[in-house]
This record gives structure tokens, C-alpha cells and sequence, in this order.
């Protein structure tokens, strides 16, 4: 990865339903990808439950799915895994044509 040009998208727990509730809401999901793509090259938890965030995003990497359809999958509600959803979401709305 040295010297690849990449985008970061970055959700934080402390707006997540699932982890207010189980008084864990600090923490944070990051997903890197290479610049202007939706490839996705790596990725930081920081959770209590990052053991079992991790796995959709590893999964994705090994079956080259995009950061665009993890934010197009629909994620169970209330879970932490929605913060991947997040990062998705937000490189959907890059995209975006503002229409003022």
C-alpha cells in the first residue's frame, strides 16, 4: 500500500443505537480505499465488538464487494455493524450532485 493514493471514510460509535445501549458507544470504524474507487484496501475497528464488525469488511476484501455495496446492504437494527454501513453511505453520498 506505500505510496497507493486512498480515500478514508470514518463513522464513530457514539451516535449508534445498539452501542448507547450497551453503554459501549466509544469506538470508531475506518475503511480505506484506493482513491476514486470503491476497492477496499484496509480497515481499523476500535469497538467492543470489533471481532465481530471486522468479518463483513475481510469479507469483502477477499470477494472484491466494494465500500458502495456494504453501504447498500441493509444491516440489522439496533447492531454495531450499521458503523459499516456508515462509511458505505458515505462514499455513496461523495458522489452526489448538490441541487441548490
Amino acid at each position: 500500500m506505500e505510496g497507493m493514493e486512498v480515500d478514508v471514510y470514518r463513522a464513530g460509535l457514539e451516535h449508534n443505537d445498539r452501542a448507547i445501549l450497551e453503554s459501549a458507544n466509544v469506538g470508531f470504524c475506518k475503511i480505506v480505499v484506493k482513491k476514486d474507487t470503491d476497492e477496499i484496501v484496509g480497515a481499523t475497528i476500535v469497538a467492543d465488538r470489533a471481532g465481530e464488525i471486522i468479518n463483513e469488511v475481510t469479507l469483502a476484501m477477499k470477494e472484491k464487494i466494494g465500500l458502495r455495496s456494504l453501504g447498500r446492504n441493509i444491516h440489522p437494527y439496533p447492531t454495531t455493524g450499521e458503523a459499516i454501513q456508515g462509511c458505505g453511505l458515505q462514499f455513496i453520498n461523495k458522489s452526489w450532485t448538490r441541487l441548490d
